[in-house]
Parts: C-alpha cells; sequence; structure tokens
C-alpha cells in the first residue's frame, strides 16, 4: 500500500493539512475550522480518496494531545515533533499555515522529526494534569502571599515572618485607611480561597495517586515525600521511554553538556537547559530534604 505523508499546522481557530506523496509532490491540501468533527472528516475523506497509509506529523502544542486522540483511529501513525529543533519552519521569513504545513509533511517523509513523547494510557495523561493544576494553585499560593506583603510595605509595615498571615487582625488594625484595609482583607480572603483550592486539588491527586504503584514505592527513597513522588510519576510516566540512563538525566536537565566547534570546548560545561524543569526542582529537594535527615542514607 502506498504511503501519503500529511503535515497539519494545529492553530486555536484553524488547521491547515497538507498531504505529499514518496517523491514530495503534493496531492491534497485544505484549510478548515478547528473542531474535532473537521479533524475526523478532513482524515476519513484523505484516507477514503487515496486508499493509502497516512502519515502524519504535528508539532507539539497544547492542542495536540487532543488532536493525536481525534485522529489516531483514522491514520496508520502521528507523530508530535518538538518546534524548537525545528528551525526550518521557525526561523523561515516567509512563514505561513500553508509552508509550515508543507514543511511539516516533508519532515516525516524524509523521517527527519524530531519526536516528542507522549504517554498513550489515558489515566496517566490525566493525572500529570492534576498534578499541573496542584503545582498551578501552589504558584499562586506563593504569589498572593508575595504580594500581600509587598502591599504592606508600601504602608510602611514590614514583616518577614509568617505571623502577617496568622495575625491577620492585628495587621489590619495597624492600617489607618478603610481603603487599604479593604484591599488587604480582599488579598486575605483570595488567599483563603486558593489554599482551600490547592487542598482539593491535593486530595484530587493524591486520591488518583494510589492507581500507580511506583508512586508508594518512590515513597520509600530518602528525602521523597508523596507530592514529589507524585510529581516524578506524573512527569515521567514511562521509564522505559528512555533508551538509557543519560537520556533520562538531560530530559530532568540534570545532564552536563559542552558546547565545541572544531574538536575545542567553546565556555565551560553546564547543566543541559533543554528538559523538564520539574523533575530538576523534584531532585533538589529530595536531595535536599535526605540532607537535613538524622539518619545515614545513602544521598548523605
Amino acid at each position: 500500500m502506498t504511503k501519503v505523508y500529511v503535515g497539519i499546522d494545529l492553530g486555536s481557530s484553524q488547521f491547515e493539512i497538507v498531504a505529499m506523496n514518496r517523491e514530495g509532490t503534493v496531492v491534497e491540501r485544505r484549510s478548515l475550522k478547528t473542531s474535532e468533527l473537521n479533524l475526523r472528516s478532513a482524515f476519513s475523506q484523505l484516507r477514503q480518496n487515496k486508499k493509502c497509509e497516512l502519515h502524519v506529523h504535528l508539532e507539539s502544542g497544547e492542542l495536540a494531545g487532543w488532536a493525536r486522540e481525534v485522529i489516531a483511529p483514522l491514520v496508520t501513525r502521528v507523530v508530535i515533533g518538538d518546534p524548537r529543533r525545528n528551525a526550518w519552519i521557525a526561523n523561515d521569513p516567509a512563514k505561513n499555515d500553508q509552508i509550515d504545513g508543507f514543511k511539516l509533511a516533508d519532515l516525516i517523509r524524509m523521517n527527519r522529526v524530531h519526536e516528542v513523547y507522549y504517554e498513550q494510557a489515558k489515566e496517566r495523561r490525566i493525572f500529570k494534569q492534576v498534578v499541573q493544576h496542584y503545582e498551578d494553585l501552589t504558584r499562586k499560593q506563593s504569589a498572593l502571599k508575595i504580594r500581600i506583603k509587598a502591599r504592606l510595605r508600601v504602608q510602611g509595615l514590614i514583616r518577614k515572618d509568617t505571623r502577617v498571615f496568622s495575625q491577620r487582625e492585628a495587621i489590619l488594625d495597624q492600617l489607618a485607611d478603610k481603603q487599604l484595609r479593604a484591599i488587604i482583607k480582599q488579598l486575605y480572603d483570595l488567599l483563603d480561597a486558593t489554599e482551600a483550592q490547592r487542598k482539593e486539588a491535593l486530595k484530587t491527586m493524591r486520591d488518583m495517586s494510589r492507581q500507580f504503584p511506583e508512586i508508594a514505592l518512590l515513597q520509600k527513597t530518602p528525602g521523597v515525600k508523596l507530592i514529589n513522588a507524585c510529581r516524578f510519576s506524573a512527569y515521567v510516566q514511562n521509564p522505559h521511554r528512555f533508551s538509557n540512563l543519560r537520556k533520562f538525566w538531560r530530559y530532568a536537565r540534570l545532564g552536563v553538556v559542552q558546547p565545541s566547534s572544531n574538536g575545542k570546548p567553546i565556555g565551560a560545561q553546564h547543566l543541559d537547559y533543554a528538559g523538564c524543569g520539574p523533575l530538576k526542582d523534584i531532585s533538589r529537594k529530595a536531595f535536599e530534604a535526605a540532607r537535613r535527615r538524622h539518619d545515614n542514607n545513602s544521598f548523605k
């Protein structure tokens, strides 16, 4: 059966499909509004008209996982590429949807795609979103605390301890202007609401974590507790996706790189900036927590 290579330039309002044959000749080009119905319809018609294997390439983005799930039953293969590695597309001064779709199709035709891993198991994809939701609420809570302290500093109330949150009435009584008191009180109320949502998100994450046996195993590691075990599992998803340990280190931003030219080093060695930032954060927190422990654990 013949193969047809399809590139999708996927946007929130519309998507562009470019299909080409083995020789690189465009055999079909379509532009439609982005919706599940239009995606299914476009690939159903393409498969029916061409009667061939469809190999699809789209770039990683917020819609990529959804689009992949929609079209996967209708095509032979779906590959999600890393846009940071596709400089041929990103840096083109004549960039537009049709050109991008053509280049995406051409890259998969030449087998030159830098593929991004997308987990097949739906429950693990959902768990990752649950963990990211918890992290987002935690960041919002921290940002609100910083904002409250900053607003108080403007009024000359410089507090660096946590009593600024536990002794709220005493803090509010020090503000002479009632409008300013109202503003700070609203921020306190928003902080309480965010904390309540964060606790609900933590409960959801804890309940869902029971599906994954590795989370209980990870908590036996010195310095690792429930939250970081959940984060680690959610971001790694499947350790067998890495062909060797060094690739996993680089994904966790712990790989050491040395730029060079003509066999000579350029600059100093440094940690690889590409990869998953939360995994590096988890590693740092685990090491710090393990060092604070009184037992003679392996990290010490």
